[in-house]
């Protein structure tokens, strides 16, 4: 029996469309064929990633490296431009912020030969704008082949010419000039930058100027310049071979005003005559004479003496060495008292009071007020005094009346500072930003009987002339002969004053000297402290109180 005949399968029933059949499909997770290709698409999608990731990685740095390349460029910029600001050469100012010394943009002048259209005509033009130049100059120039600075610091007229030439030889170069704006009136102390060369503070403070270090001066601008239009027609007038002004504060020792003729300008260095550089007020030393007989009034005073209530016989003079008498010729008295001596300024008296008190306290005396140190001041030099090598009873007695001890005006400004501050001994500053303490070094009675003392030789003794009206003045005279080949000069002499004020509470001092005064009719038939320097003192102040006082920097009845 066939199976058809006897079974029937439900679920098979052969389709009777030839035309129709069912496609199967059979999913078998362990197809391997397929898992193959699975994995063939997922490795070269991992390799794509990979590619891709490291491009964008490779970017990425790219991007970082350039910022941090643009960052560091940039700082170092920055840093560049701001040490450019840093190392711009400091301004110096007075006490006031009155600019003295600067730096301003300027050009160089160069020119390349290479490239000249037409030497002759270049020359000629170029003779024309720098008629200073030798003829053979700009010959020599452009006879060689080469890039050469003609002139640093053109002026813009100059610039101005050079560019109206054309010539595509002509170039600048940035640069930078040291200029003075008061031009003289503070040369003494800033001195001069030009190029490689520096003077005085210009010099001194170069390490702190070159770093963008600004300097303030003590001084004051319209004193200055009030001070040097004074001096310098007291030096026309007597015919001096030079001047020194000094003007301080007693309390603290800043200099106000500074003047030293004949000076230079800084801002040609070049044009700096034989001498003219040189600070007379800290560079020189002088032997000062009469201006030191106040330091044995100091001795008495400091030690009680009696002497202040003694006569002095000067009639007979004084014999201080087998060919030398010493006289006063000028005062007509034959006794004189304590205060006489001064005021009349005896040296026979002035010798007489020192060999009563002794060689011994004259010495004690001096290393109290450090004269016999030297005086450092802030950016300039300062010349050492010099005191006998042999202070002997004989170099006592020439000390007494203002010989055989040679001082710097600076020295003897300060010393007279502790005479009539109270005793106080002071250093002496042109820097603004400078402090000292103070030490009392004198009794305080020394130096109030010192400023009555002082107050009277301007009242009634040498030092008539350098009276003010309205403004009370104590001070002292000084004349000395100067020495020229080991003999004193009968002809040449030193003048000098010195003065403090307000004398019943003083807050200034002042202090004048001339170098060899000549005769002048206008004033005397002689040259003395008392009608040199004691009249330019008072001339000076009438005109520097006004601005003491509105700047009160002191109080005057």
């Amino acid at each position: 029996m066939l199976p058809t005949d006897k079974y029937i399968y439900e679920n098979v029933v052969p389709s009777k469309n030839k035309n129709f059949s069912t496609n199967l499909s059979f999913k078998d997770t362990n197809d391997l064929f397929e898992l193959e290709k699975k994995k063939s698409l997922i490795q070269h999608a991992k390799k794509i990633n990979k590619y891709i990731l490291t491009i964008v990685l490779i970017f990425f740095c790219l991007i970082i490296f350039n910022l941090q390349k643009i960052f560091f460029i940039s700082n170092e910029s920055f840093n560049s431009f701001s040490n450019s600001i840093k190392k711009e050469r400091g301004k110096i100012y007075d006490r006031n912020g009155e600019l003295i010394a600067t730096n301003i943009d300027t050009k160089d002048f160069y020119i390349d030969t290479r490239k000249i259209l037409n030497k002759t005509e270049l020359k000629n033009k170029l003779q024309t704008i720098f008629p200073n130049k030798k003829e053979t100059y700009f010959k020599e120039i452009f006879s060689k082949k080469q890039y050469v600075k003609i002139k640093p610091f053109i002026t813009i007229n100059e610039e101005k010419h050079l560019k109206q030439i054309g010539d595509p030889s002509i170039n600048f170069h940035k640069s930078s000039k040291r200029i003075y704006l008061q031009h003289n009136l503070f040369s003494h102390l800033t001195g001069f930058k030009s190029l490689e060369l520096k003077s005085k503070i210009e010099r001194n403070l170069d390490d702190h100027l070159k770093k963008g270090t600004d300097v303030s001066l003590t001084l004051d601008l319209r004193v200055q310049h009030k001070v040097h239009e004074e001096l310098s027609n007291s030096l026309k007038l007597y015919n001096a071979n030079s001047a020194v002004a000094i003007i301080m504060d007693v309390n603290n020792g800043e200099i106000i005003s500074l003047v030293s003729l004949p000076d230079f300008n800084p801002n040609h260095p070049e044009d700096i005559k034989a001498f003219s550089e040189n600070n007379l007020a800290f560079e020189a030393r002088y032997e000062m004479g009469s201006t030191l007989k106040i330091f044995n009034a100091a001795l008495v005073y400091e030690n009680n003496s009696k002497l202040e209530e003694e006569k002095f016989i000067i009639k007979n003079g004084y014999q201080i060495t087998p060919d030398k008498l010493i006289e006063d010729d000028h005062i007509k008295k034959g006794i004189l008292n304590f205060e006489e001596i001064f005021t009349l300024s005896s040296n026979v008296g002035s010798i007489n009071i020192v060999e009563e008190l002794g060689i011994k306290k004259q010495k004690e005396l001096f290393k109290n007020l450090s004269i016999d140190n030297q005086i450092s001041l802030y950016g300039l030099n300062v010349v050492k005094n010099k005191l006998p090598q042999n202070w002997d009873s004989q170099a006592s007695k020439f000390i007494s009346y203002g010989y055989g001890i040679s001082i710097s005006p600076i020295s003897l400004v300060s010393t007279y500072a502790t005479l009539v501050n109270g005793g106080y001994k002071i250093k002496p500053k042109v820097n603004l930003s400078e402090n000292y303490p103070r030490e009392r070094i004198l009794k305080d009675t020394t130096s109030s009987k010192i400023n009555l003392l002082l107050s009277e030789i301007v009242k009634n003794g040498t030092g008539k002339k350098a009276n003010v009206d309205g403004i009370k003045i104590g001070g002292k005279t000084g004349t000395s002969k100067k020495l020229e080949n080991g003999k004193y000069s009968e002809k040449k002499v030193i003048t000098s004053f010195i003065g403090a004020f307000p004398i019943d509470q003083p807050k200034y001092i002042a202090f004048i000297l001339f170098d060899e005064p000549r005769r002048n009719k206008s004033e005397s038939l002689e040259s003395f402290g008392g009608n040199t320097a004691a009249p330019t003192f008072s001339r000076i102040l009438k005109k520097i109180s006004p601005i003491l006082n509105r700047n009160n920097y002191t109080k005057m009845n």
